[in-house]
């Protein structure tokens, strides 16, 4: 009678086992998954985005929004500046139309480690995406940078909106669906960098107004697939009326078209 018993516990034990396996198998994704599940590298891979830019120019008086289509081509392996694995991309330019000739507009660095996944794009270096990717999990993604990374671009005031101390990344909506261009895609997360802002919308035009935002999303076994930044800062027209109002910076929105 014993030993029936002991059979008994045994088949239970590995009935146990097999449905606890099925169940680990049919997720979508794990929190033990490395990063770079959301952000996979190989030879001739690539993304296309439509990139729309706003720029301010002569002091912010004039503003233009500049469209391309850009295309983000894995060129092959490399290494960084601490000898460890990396990719090197190539982002090619386009009119909208796609009908022009793709150029050669940049080219960034891509550095998966067993815990995060680094770019290093016009020499600022970003931790993207750590481990573990849980929601709510957060980072310091700018750790790499100085305290005023964008300086040599735009003299921004010295109240340093865009001070790399306060980039907290953020996981948000992790392993949930996201539409983008009338696509859907099924397992994706966002990373919020940053969400900081003064006087926005600007009410006061007579006040200081300041946006700093960042964020990304990313498709598993695609790669980022949406971005939208906001970085400028608007000035207030001086009390003696001889310098009028005027911001400075950038907003981009990068949004993916196709992929392999």
């Amino acid at each position: 009678m014993k030993k029936k018993c002991s059979g008994l516990v045994l088949i239970a034990a590995l009935l146990l086992v097999a449905v606890s396996c099925k169940k680990q198998t049919d997720t979508t994704f794990k929190a033990t998954d490395p990063a770079s599940y959301f952000m996979p590298l190989q030879t001739g891979k690539y993304i296309t985005y439509r990139l729309d830019s706003l720029t301010f120019y002569y002091y912010g008086l004039n503003d233009t929004v500049t469209s391309y289509l850009a295309k983000d081509s894995v060129e092959g392996p490399i290494e960084d500046a601490l000898g460890r694995p990396a990719w090197r991309v190539v982002r090619y330019l386009n009119d909208t139309t796609g009908n022009g000739p793709w150029t050669p507009a940049e080219t960034y660095m891509v550095i998966p480690t067993s815990s995060t996944v680094e770019v290093v794009e016009n020499n600022l270096h970003f931790i993207k995406l750590a481990y573990p990717v849980t929601e709510g999990s957060t980072w310091n993604g700018n750790s790499y940078l100085s305290k005023n990374p964008y300086q040599d671009l735009f003299l921004f005031s010295a109240t340093d909106n865009i001070n790399a101390q306060l980039w907290n990344f953020a996981y948000q909506q992790v392993n949930k669906p996201f539409s983008v261009n009338n696509k859907m895609y099924d397992s994706t997360l966002s990373v919020l960098e940053v969400a900081d802002s003064s006087n926005v919308p600007i009410v006061d035009p007579s006040t200081f107004a300041s946006k700093t935002y960042w964020s990304d999303v990313y498709a598993k076994n695609i790669g980022l697939i949406y971005r939208r930044t906001q970085l400028w800062e608007y000035q207030a027209p001086s009390a003696d009326g001889l310098q009028s109002s005027y911001k400075l910076g950038f907003e981009l929105t990068l949004a993916i078209i196709d992929h392999n």
